[in-house]
């Protein structure tokens, strides 16, 4: 596993194909095009639509928009609290790259929903239509000054049967591309989520013959790529810090990612973190479809790169090594080593290749832990971790979430690595130089 993983995720096989694309695109331009898989009642589809002008002003690339409505039920297990958790990070998003999103929204009931998809529909051919889609998917949202009843009379929708057939096919273009939500961008091959990674397709189209003389890549990343600033003794000291729970699973890549800078930022901070593991989806009644499986870890790697991690050489720990990584996790808690066992583990599992259910390679990353192999091993047998486990899941459920990494400081609930620089905004609000 840890070969194939390593060639999955590879960099010379990636620009392989990118490269076989670009000789194919210019052989056949109309390939120079960007689809935009759009879902009008989602906060994350509303927000890139917002900064997809600017975007096409940046590069030159053509857009092509799809509408979809009602997605594969296994590729979001927990559509209800996905739904109430991305109206508050949709808040979030728009305040930090300046956008438009309602400070009190309220998720578009499935009938609108499908009534403003029906108007996009029928009009889908004209030569404008990212300015429409624009106006009716804020006026759906309540952020225009046209109000979706006016767009229904001034637009009109298709009959019902056709719109249907069109976003079912939608829904089929998009899942036949190995793809399973909304807000995604389709290019060349490869799939890019929302703002979160715009920057990644900026990167991609850093080029001379696609980007545009007044486009400023710089500025671009900085506004569309928004990493945790650089840790330095200068940064502002906040007054007063809360305590952080650390959400975190082994099997979770975006876990690992986030792990060694969390515990930077808490260092830093002087934040108490509190690392709650939880067991992998899959074993907690939750699938993860093979397509989904497959973006995840070239989405991870390419985050990766983002952040210097090392990533691809992957071994996955689910049955017995699960077992053995919570087993050992608890006993080093005891001896206050847990940050540093996460660490070695979850970079052994997703960077190493080494096996957890292997005695040598898990000595290797105890030791290196601080851990003394001979007591660490004693406890692998050790099942007593389950009742704090099944607590943590419990919480996790309790904060409206049911993936991770999650983190909860204060009052803020965060959920993803990509949410990062929201913490830290949280901690300095308490900084007299927090700006």
């Amino acid at each position: 596993m840890p070969a194939l993983a390593s060639l999955a995720t590879s960099p010379k096989l990636r620009q392989f194909r990118r490269g076989w694309f670009e000789l194919k695109r210019r052989l056949i331009p109309s390939l120079n095009t960007v689809v935009f898989y759009h879902r009008v009642d989602d906060p994350y589809s509303y927000l890139l639509l917002q900064a997809l002008p600017r975007f096409l002003e940046d590069f030159r690339v053509n857009l092509q928009i799809r509408f979809v409505l009602d997605l594969p039920a296994d590729g979001v297990p927990q559509p209800t609290l996905l739904q109430r958790y991305a109206l508050e990070d949709g808040k979030r998003l728009a305040a930090l790259h300046d956008l438009v999103f309602p400070d009190f929204a309220v998720q578009p009931s499935r009938e609108d929903a499908f009534r403003a998809s029906a108007i996009l529909l029928k009009h889908q051919d004209r030569p404008k239509l990212l300015h429409l889609v624009t106006e009716v998917t804020g006026a759906l949202w309540g952020c225009s000054t046209t109000t979706f009843e006016s767009c229904l009379r001034r637009y009109g929708t298709l009959p019902d049967r056709e719109a249907q057939a069109l976003l079912d096919n939608a829904s089929a273009d998009l899942a036949a591309r190995g793809h399973y939500q909304s807000a995604m961008l389709y290019y060349g091959g490869e799939w890019y989520w929302g703002l979160d990674r715009l920057g990644h397709l900026a990167d991609r189209l850093n080029k001379p013959r696609l980007r545009r003389s007044s486009g400023d890549i710089a500025d671009y990343q900085r506004q569309y790529r928004h990493v945790l600033q650089s840790y330095n003794t200068l940064r502002p000291r906040p007054r007063q810090v809360k305590p952080l729970d650390f959400y975190f699973s082994f099997r979770s890549p975006y876990s690992y990612l986030a792990a060694d800078r969390v515990f930077k930022l808490a260092e830093l901070y002087k934040i108490p973190v509190t690392v709650k593991p939880v067991l992998p989806m899959v074993t907690r009644g939750i699938p993860l479809p093979s397509a989904k499986r497959s973006y995840i870890v070239r989405d991870a790697k390419r985050e990766a790169e983002k952040y210097n991690l090392p990533f691809g050489k992957i071994c996955d720990p689910l049955g017995d090594g699960i077992h053995h990584c919570m087993a050992l996790f608890f006993y080093a808690r005891s001896l206050g080593r847990e940050k540093e066992l996460v660490v070695s583990l979850a970079s052994g599992i997703w960077s190493e290749g080494l096996d957890v259910t292997r005695p040598s390679h898990l000595a290797k990353m105890a030791e290196r832990a601080g851990l003394e192999w001979e007591a660490a091993q004693a406890r692998l047998e050790d099942e007593s971790w389950r009742e704090q486990v099944q607590k943590h899941r419990e919480e996790l459920e309790s904060l409206g979430l049911w993936g991770v990494p999650a983190f909860r400081y204060g009052n803020l609930v965060l959920w993803g690595q990509d949410r990062l620089w929201a913490l830290e905004k949280a901690v300095l609000a308490g900084s007299p130089n927090s700006g």
